[in-house]
């Protein structure tokens, strides 16, 4: 074999092996641990349908049980905790006595369905599914780990609970969406809709699909899955992917017609831009 064939040879194994490589990332699941989820992994799982996982850390999964305990502990003694042993906003000052913070719970995801207007997007929906585990695994929101395991096992199965986009208050939660999320993962509700797989049928079907029976929350849990801002996070970052996607685009468009004119490079001489001293011109 002559110098010209082994070099044909060693590009064409190269490329194999690259392929291969590629091939082995793509089948790895993404594993959460609440705290180093990236903007392209969140839409790989979200946009791609990529395979994702709960971290079985031990320190994870025992300061989420910690969590749990300590919640479970005041409500048992009746200490005064603000959505668990009170009511809400206004009304923080009325207490709830530990027979019903379990039933204040449940009331709280099912008085919040209220939304209106079209669907959201599924892939913007899927993408807060993930936020809200990956938020819950730094163990502080006294939420036990099966929530979570039934958010992701719904992602991983392209199983995505349908939400309204009218509804949310932002800064102080999106509680709005955020409850037709734990509604679905609950099955209490056979008036809430989700997209199985390309097929619309009720929470409760749903969870029977995936040999879940419908469940209660516990104290606390409610409040865990609704009071955070994982759906508005959701739909900021796919639009910052897509928003970085395009200046890259632009930036590759630009430079190809500045070549294809045969136009000057000096404008862009790094000596010009240094001396402006903007940050990040450079």
């Amino acid at each position: 074999m002559n110098n010209t064939d082994s070099s044909v040879h060693n590009g064409y194994t190269n490329a194999i092996m690259v392929c291969k490589n590629d091939e082995e990332e793509k089948s790895k699941s993404i594993v959460i641990n609440g705290k180093n989820l990236t903007l392209e992994n969140l839409v790989l799982i979200a946009r791609h349908y990529h395979e994702v996982e709960l971290s079985n850390d031990v320190n994870i999964c025992h300061r989420m049980e910690q969590s749990v305990s300590i919640i479970h502990d005041i409500v048992t003694a009746s200490q005064p905790l603000y959505g668990v042993t009170s009511l809400f906003g206004g009304l923080a000052n009325r207490l709830v006595c530990g027979e019903y913070a379990e039933e204040l719970q449940n009331n709280l995801v099912r008085a919040h369905k209220t939304g209106s207007g079209a669907n959201m997007s599924l892939e913007s929906i899927r993408a807060a599914m993930v936020l809200r585990a990956n938020a819950h695994l730094i163990g502080a929101s006294g939420i036990r780990r099966l929530w979570d395991e039934r958010l992701i096992r719904f992602v991983c199965e392209g199983v995505t609970p349908l939400v309204p986009e009218f509804g949310s208050i932002g800064a102080s939660g999106d509680l709005v969406p955020l409850s037709y999320i734990a509604s679905a993962i609950a099955g209490q509700d056979e008036t809430l809709y989700v997209d199985f797989r390309g097929e619309t049928i009720n929470a409760p079907e749903a969870l029977h699909r995936l040999g879940y029976e419908t469940k209660r929350f516990n104290p606390k849990e409610g409040l865990a899955l609704l009071n955070g801002t994982s759906m508005m996070t959701a739909s900021a970052s796919l639009a910052c992917y897509d928003l970085y996607t395009l200046m890259a685009a632009i930036l590759h468009i630009h430079a190809m017609v500045l070549q294809a004119l045969g136009s000057s490079n000096q404008p862009f001489h790094p000596f010009l831009h240094r001396i402006k001293g903007h940050s990040g011109q450079a």
